[in-house]
C-alpha cells in the first residue's frame, strides 16, 4: 500500500487539541492505509460482487518526536492513563499553488496507539527520538 509522507518542517499534527510540536526537524510523518478501498467476490462466468470496504478509511499514522519533549511527555502520558486514549485531530501541511500558500488537511478521528513507541539515540549528537503509531480514521479534506 502507498504512504502519504508529510515534512515534518511544514506540517502541523494535532492531537486532541494538543499541537504535536516537537517533531524531529527534516522528518517525515507517514499515514498509510490499513486495508482494502473495496471488497471483491468473484463468481462464475466472470461476475464480481464489489463492496466499499468497512475498513477503507482506516490509516496507521507514524511519526517521531523529540524525545522527553513537552509533545513526548504529552504523548507518554496519554499512552499510560488506565484506559485507551481516543484521538481526534487533524495533520495539516502547507504548500504552494500557483504562487500562493494553501493547506492540505486530514481529519483524524477514533484513532488510538496500536503499538508501544520505539526508542533511539543520533549517534552524532545524542539527541534522542520516539517513535509513536497510532491507528485512526481519516479523510482528505479538500
Amino acid at each position: 500500500m502507498a504512504i502519504i509522507s508529510f515534512k515534518s518542517d511544514s506540517t502541523t499534527l494535532i492531537l486532541n487539541g494538543q499541537v504535536i510540536s516537537d517533531l524531529i526537524t527534516g522528518d517525515i510523518l507517514e499515514l498509510a492505509p490499513s486495508n482494502n478501498d473495496t471488497a471483491r467476490v468473484y463468481g462464475a462466468n466472470h461476475a464480481v460482487n464489489v463492496q466499499k470496504s468497512a475498513v477503507a478509511d482506516v490509516y496507521t499514522l507514524k511519526f517521531r518526536v523529540m524525545k522527553n519533549s513537552d509533545s513526548d511527555i504529552f504523548l507518554n502520558t496519554q499512552l499510560n492513563l488506565p484506559t485507551p486514549v481516543i484521538f481526534e485531530g487533524s495533520i495539516k501541511e502547507r504548500f504552494m499553488k500557483n504562487g500562493t500558500e494553501a493547506v492540505e488537511n486530514f481529519k483524524l478521528s477514533s484513532g488510538s496507539f496500536i503499538t508501544r513507541p520505539t526508542h533511539s539515540k543520533n549517534n552524532v549528537d545524542g539527541n534522542g527520538q520516539v517513535e509513536y503509531t497510532i491507528e485512526c480514521f481519516a479523510s482528505r479534506m479538500i
